[in-house]
């Protein structure tokens, strides 16, 4: 019989847009479909008490009215029991939502004794006594646990639909995320294979144009490689970083100098990808592109104890404020970077003023990792 009310429940409370008003509010978020079902469970528990009592008997009218108001104050006793566990507590584990019925098993046996007593009282009947207490003790407490097995698993059928609805959501959003990256590979290959056919279409006398274009195909090539690999050699990284420089200083002509530093046994030491491309950038944006007579970049490149030290210097205009405002910049390039080291290595970025000027950022990376096959053929 109350497989058969839990069969109704869940029936009834499958998603339906056809009836918008159980869906609405009834008082304390709790909705109209909730009440409905929750009076049906006693509704369905006074049914089988007449249909079970009322087999091959005559039962006088009293009795139904006596039935109809017992289930009604369970429903009331029930109340309470149904707050602590499926609305104040509800974020509890299952576990600990279970231990609340300690009190609230007792809570319903009181509530529901004062109700029914209260009930005989003013229809004249006489009270329960201690030995009706004791002989309804067990039948009342066996109804609390039915009621609250049948509200568990109503719950947890519904907890479980969000829980597979927000599933198909991550799905559907991975989904979508994984064609975005797929695109996202695309656009390069696509724009660096058109700057290589572009470059093949220049006359030889630009030679310097093509040699450009190429070297902006290879930066777009590494960029897309770095896309799957988390970790590069370091030689590659500043391969990259050269090329980059190449393409800028074909921008600002003279206005831009640069070297980088020997690698010398530190080539194959394995690092984040792209690591060093926000410093670099940010030394050309914010500190040779506002210079009027540019300045020099340099990369140094030494080796400590368990670690490489990297060094990004520029002669810049520099920073006029306090070094400790900027070591704090929320800006993308800075802030990424410095969260990368203390994520990977610990580590952060200790920001100086470089003479005659401009600024020098110095970090450390481990080498716990040395490249042997992860390379790229350019």
């Amino acid at each position: 019989m109350h497989f058969n009310t839990l069969y109704i429940i869940m029936a009834e409370t499958a998603p339906n847009k056809k009836h918008p008003f159980l869906q609405r509010k009834f008082l304390m978020g709790v909705t109209w479909l909730e009440v409905i079902l929750y009076s049906l469970i006693f509704v369905c528990q006074g049914l089988i008490l007449v249909f079970s009592a009322g087999i091959g008997k005559k039962l006088p009218a009293a009795w139904y009215w006596t039935v109809a108001v017992d289930s009604t104050n369970m429903a009331l006793a029930c109340l309470p029991g149904w707050w602590l566990v499926f609305r104040k507590y509800k974020s509890l584990p299952l576990r600990q939502r279970f231990l609340l019925h300690l009190y609230g098993a007792p809570l319903f046996m009181v509530i529901w004794f004062v109700l029914m007593n209260t009930y005989h009282y003013l229809m004249g009947n006489p009270l329960f006594t201690g030995k009706d207490i004791l002989h309804t003790f067990l039948p009342t407490l066996t109804f609390y646990v039915q009621v609250f097995s049948i509200l568990h698993i109503y719950h947890f059928y519904r907890e479980r639909e969000a829980q597979l609805k927000k599933e198909k959501e991550l799905a559907a959003l991975a989904f979508n995320s994984e064609i975005n990256a797929l695109k996202a590979q695309i656009q390069p290959h696509f724009l660096f294979n058109t700057l290589n056919s572009i470059s093949a279409s220049v006359p030889p006398e630009l030679e310097p144009t093509r040699e450009l274009i190429a070297r902006l195909a290879d930066t777009f090539r590494y960029s897309l490689y770095c896309t799957e690999h988390e970790w590069v050699p370091l030689h590659e990284e500043i391969r990259f970083i050269r090329t980059m420089l190449e393409v800028e200083h074909s921008r600002f002509k003279e206005r831009l100098e640069f070297d980088i530093s020997p690698l010398n046994g530190a080539g194959n030491t394995l690092v984040p990808s792209m690591l060093l491309q926000p410093l670099v950038e940010n030394a050309i944006r914010h500190g040779i592109g506002p210079s009027i007579n540019g300045g020099r970049i340099s990369i140094e490149v030494g080796e400590k104890p368990g670690k490489l030290e990297i060094r990004i210097s520029d002669t810049g205009v520099g920073y006029p404020g306090d070094l400790e405002n900027l070591q704090a910049s929320t800006g993308v390039g800075l802030k990424n970077t410095r969260q990368r080291l203390e994520l990977l290595f610990s580590e952060t970025i200790h920001i100086t003023r470089n003479e005659p000027s401009g600024l020098t950022f110095t970090f450390y990376i481990h080498t716990n990792a040395h490249a042997t096959k992860n390379s790229i053929d350019h």
